[in-house]
């Protein structure tokens, strides 16, 4: 019987040794994204936020998707456990609450839009290049004009 139950017991064990670890990051910092110039008081704010440039140029895949419900000219959401690293955000004023960012027939947006830093693009998005920053420190904040 000892002799199973220590069988038993070191193939658990050993079981237990192969199983993936899982790591937290051990950086964090506490985030405030702010967003001004909300024109109209009504539908939603939409926040995506990207970690790769991959990611941010395919539109695919945020570590954050947000929507806050728009109740002023400025909203503001924070993250308390906001790993250090690359980012790029996005935000847009979605004032019909359809999920999308609307455009006119030349493809040029309809509703409010921001990216971090404040950045444009010419002729379409701004360039990860002009929107990526990075959090390296334990506080951590930003302001997003929307246009």
């Amino acid at each position: 019987m000892k002799t199973i139950l220590s069988l038993t017991l070191a193939l658990y064990i050993i079981e237990i040794a192969d199983a993936q670890e899982i790591s937290y990051p051990k950086e964090l910092s506490s985030f405030e994204l702010t967003i001004e110039g909300i024109s109209e008081e009504k539908g939603e704010i939409r926040i995506a936020v990207f970690n790769s440039e991959v990611s941010y140029n395919e539109k695919e895949d945020p570590i954050h998707a947000i929507v806050l419900p728009v109740d002023g000219g400025t909203l503001i959401w924070d993250e308390e456990k906001f790993p250090y690293g690359d980012y790029a955000i996005v935000v847009y004023h979605d004032k019909n609450t359809n999920g999308e960012l609307d455009s006119n027939i030349l493809g040029i947006p309809k509703e409010a839009y921001g990216f971090s830093n404040n950045a444009r693009g010419r002729f379409g998005p701004a360039s990860w290049k002009d929107v990526h920053f990075t959090i390296s420190s334990r506080t951590y904040s930003m302001s997003i004009q929307v246009k």
